[in-house]
């Protein structure tokens, strides 16, 4: 056999070996007649050199020669036998019936049948059934079987997948390097309101408020990066919007590199949460104003009275002075620690200098706390006092960041400062520690995305970046009319 030839031709070589009249027609129950003349070595040569299953057969569909066919262990199984005993159910009256019409003058039939190995493994293979005229009419066929089990096996993944993701409740698409929509799954058109479809072709850029209305901002995660958190405005069809959460993940298949984004409407979602989080916030501020207003008051109360009784004991008891100092001094103890209780449950008082007195008093708290420097500086200019849950969240994500930047970066110095500009408030603290080490951030990882969900509560966001001179600086922006959820500007958590 020559080197480099393909199966297709080794087929036609097996065809041209015989020309007409020279394949001898078997009597019904004799054995091929061809199994005795000179031209079977040079058909078995031919015939097992072809990588894939090959049969001769005759016009009594005997098997004058063949290479190997699943569940035979040798060709010397296969001579002789007959083509019904080589097939099961249900392909074998398919395969036989094909046969037939060949025989008959049909043209070449192709099928598909699942056959069985030795072990009784199931096979998947494509039948090809030809004749080779002989004598002006079909003497012989070939039935020739390529193995297919790994691409039906392929093809059969690939349809449950996409079964799966038809009938996801999550959004579904594909998406190209440059963010144009190439698939979707239902869920997906119904999330922004298109018929089934209609988004194929479309930048998804085109579906989402700022800043990822920009096709740069669905560029494929980073290298080592398989995936990134996305938070956006979604836009439906009919102008309404929503809260959309998932993931954009990157895909590389045989080279070319695209992306797969999963989404949720989250709205509701982040309504009730919003809901809890202003119910804690308002027990909070109640048991806070209870403990300075109420118990505060009752043991300063206290800490009056013992004082005058101190001083009658004094002049009057002089041997249980020392024991009323004692009392004295751990109940001003006591008011200290209800004060504490009280500013770390409602930092924020409006009706005692506002969010600029609370963050004022956390520098303060945090350089005694920490053994560091903290300023807080500050340039608010608004037509009226900042609101109750702006102020609130502004200042957690204060304290969270102090927190970050002692503990996780190692900042000695950190800055504070609170400003506003064209309708929004800006918060940034910048610290002069080691920077945003990826070990840190992982450290920090729930506090950060508490940070982000703060501001994303009140319309705003949070962004990390490196300082002017070292460190990490930690701004979060938000509008000063405190907008909806549904309404919130987008985050991307990278």
């Amino acid at each position: 056999m020559m080197p480099g030839m393909s199966p297709s031709s080794k087929v036609c070589l097996v065809k041209s070996a015989v020309q007409p009249g020279q394949w001898p027609l078997a009597e019904e129950g004799d054995r091929p007649a061809a199994a005795t003349g000179s031209l079977l070595p040079a058909l078995r040569n031919v015939v097992a050199s072809l990588p894939d299953c090959v049969l001769l057969l005759d016009r009594d569909l005997r098997v004058v020669t063949g290479n190997r066919w699943p569940g035979r262990a040798s060709p010397q199984e296969i001579e002789g036998a007959e083509l019904a005993t080589l097939l099961p159910q249900p392909v074998r009256d398919d395969v036989l019936q094909a046969a037939g019409r060949v025989l008959a003058g049909g043209p070449q039939e192709k099928l598909i049948a699942a056959l069985y190995g030795t072990e009784g493994q199931e096979r998947h293979f494509e039948l090809t059934v030809s004749a080779i005229p002989g004598s002006g009419q079909p003497a012989v066929l070939t039935l020739h079987g390529a193995e297919t089990t790994e691409r039906t096996r392929a093809e059969r993944a690939m349809a449950v997948q996409a079964r799966m993701i038809e009938s996801m409740l999550e959004g579904v698409a594909v998406i190209s390097e440059g963010g144009v929509i190439e698939i979707t799954n239902p869920a997906f058109d119904a999330m922004f309101g298109f018929e089934r479809g209609r988004l194929v072709g479309s930048s998804i850029a085109s579906l989402a408020g700022r800043p990822f209305d920009r096709p740069e901002r669905w560029r494929m995660p980073e290298p080592g990066m398989r995936s990134v958190n996305i938070e956006f405005e979604g836009r439906r069809h009919d102008g309404g919007a929503f809260a959309a959460a998932g993931v954009l993940a990157k895909l590389d298949i045989a080279g070319h590199e695209q992306g797969l984004v999963v989404l949720q409407d989250v709205s509701e979602r982040q309504e009730l949460e919003r809901a809890i989080l202003q119910a804690v916030n308002r027990e909070q501020y109640r048991i806070g104003n209870d403990l300075h207003d109420g118990l505060g008051q009752e043991l300063t109360g206290i800490a009056l009275m013992l004082r005058g009784v101190a001083g009658r004991v004094a002049t009057e008891y002089p041997p249980i002075l020392t024991e009323i100092e004692g009392i004295t001094h751990l109940v001003n103890n006591a008011i200290e620690s209800t004060r504490a209780l009280a500013r770390g449950l409602s930092p924020v008082n409006l009706e005692r200098g506002g969010l600029r007195d609370a963050l004022e008093g956390l520098a303060m708290h945090a350089s005694e706390l920490y053994g560091v420097t903290v300023a807080f500086t500050h340039r608010v200019r608004t037509p009226r006092p900042l609101g109750a849950e702006l102020a609130n969240h502004l200042y957690r994500i204060a304290q969270e960041a102090l927190r970050n930047a002692v503990q996780h970066g190692r900042a000695r110095t950190i800055r504070l400062h609170l400003s506003s500009l064209r309708g929004n408030v800006r918060l940034a603290i910048t610290d002069d520690g080691i920077g945003m080490q990826p070990q840190a951030l992982d450290a920090a990882g729930m506090g950060l995305k508490i940070m982000r969900y703060r501001a994303r509560i009140l319309g705003g966001q949070v962004r990390f970046e490196p300082g002017d001179d070292g460190g990490t600086r930690v701004i979060c922006e938000c509008p000063l009319a405190l907008t909806a959820p549904r309404r919130a500007a987008s985050v991307m958590d990278r």
